[in-house]
C-alpha cells in the first residue's frame, strides 16, 4: 500500500510524538511504501532554516527529516508549475490507489482517495 505524506501530517505526528510508521504497519496487513513529495521536503527545510520561528517548530522540522530517513520513503517530484502544493498533490494521486496522510480539511475534501488522519491527538485512522 502506498501512502503519501503531507507536511502538516508529518509535523503534527512529530509534535504529538506519534510513531505513524509503527501504527500504520499494525493497522494494515500489507507492506507500506511511504511517498514524500520533494515539495514537502522543501517546506520542512524552509521551516528548519527559517529565522523568525519558534524553536519547537524548528526542532520539529529537524526531527521530521530524521524520522523520514528511518522509513526510507520514495521521494517524488510533483508535476506542474502551480506553487500550491495541495493542487499538485491532488493531481498526482488522482486515479491512483494511494492513501493521503494529511490533516488539511480542504485537501481531504478534494480527493476521493482514502485518508490517513489523526483522531483524538494520538490515534491514527484511515477514512
Amino acid at each position: 500500500m502506498k501512502i503519501l505524506l503531507d507536511t502538516n501530517f508529518i509535523l503534527t505526528c512529530v509534535k504529538q510524538k506519534i510513531d505513524f510508521n509503527s501504527i500504520v504497519n499494525n493497522l494494515l496487513d500489507e507492506p507500506i511504501k511511504w511517498i514524500v513529495p520533494r515539495d514537502v521536503l522543501n517546506e520542512l527545510g524552509n521551516l528548519k532554516d527559517k529565522k523568525n520561528i519558534k524553536i519547537k517548530d524548528k526542532n520539529s522540522a529537524k526531527l521530521s527529516f530524521e524520522i523520514l530517513q528511518t522509513i526510507n520513503p520514495e521521494i517524488i517530484k510533483l508535476k506542474g508549475n502551480n506553487p500550491n502544493i495541495d493542487i499538485k498533490i491532488v493531481n498526482y494521486i488522482s486515479g491512483k490507489q494511494i492513501i493521503l496522510a494529511t490533516l488539511d480539511k480542504n485537501l481531504k475534501d478534494r480527493v476521493p482517495n482514502k485518508i490517513l488522519t489523526i483522531r483524538n491527538k494520538k490515534n491514527l485512522e484511515i477514512i
